[in-house]
């Protein structure tokens, strides 16, 4: 093996570690439940794909609903599934803790998901309270 592929296959051992280790997630918030973060997550992405945009737009907090319209919602959505056709099914999911800046704590459900042209991720954000935070959206890509 060449000098230039070993650096090569080294400098992507190293950004693939770092990827995965990044995406191994945080410990939930205390009293956060897992599964029942990981349902209330499927069912966002249930909805955003059968289009009912204002049925996710009104779940979200007030906080939210003030950064976003359901015509924002629905602009993006469209805009993903141009590039990644319909819904198929979902791969896999992993929960992760976070914090905002403020100091509040959060869960987030995330969705690994096959669709027909291309693979996305979803990233769906719950508070201690169980109440929609936000969401994103997007191809799925490893590096």
């Amino acid at each position: 093996m060449s000098k230039f592929k070993r650096l090569t296959a080294g400098v992507l051992a190293v950004v693939l570690l770092a990827v995965l280790t990044g995406c191994s997630g945080k410990a939930l918030p205390q009293g956060m439940d897992e599964e029942a973060l990981l349902d209330a997550g499927r069912e966002i992405v249930t909805l955003l794909n059968e289009g009912d945009y204002q049925a996710v737009y009104d779940r979200m907090r007030a906080d939210g609903q003030e950064t976003s319209t359901v015509d924002d919602i629905r602009e993006a959505m469209e805009n993903l599934l141009d590039d990644v056709g319909p819904y198929v099914k979902e791969n896999d999911t992993l929960v992760t803790g976070q914090k905002l800046d403020s100091g509040e704590e959060y869960g987030t459900a995330v969705f690994y998901c096959k669709h027909e042209k291309k693979k996305a991720v979803y990233r769906v954000a719950f508070s201690t309270e169980m109440e929609l935070m936000g969401f994103t959206v997007g191809e799925q890509s490893l590096f």
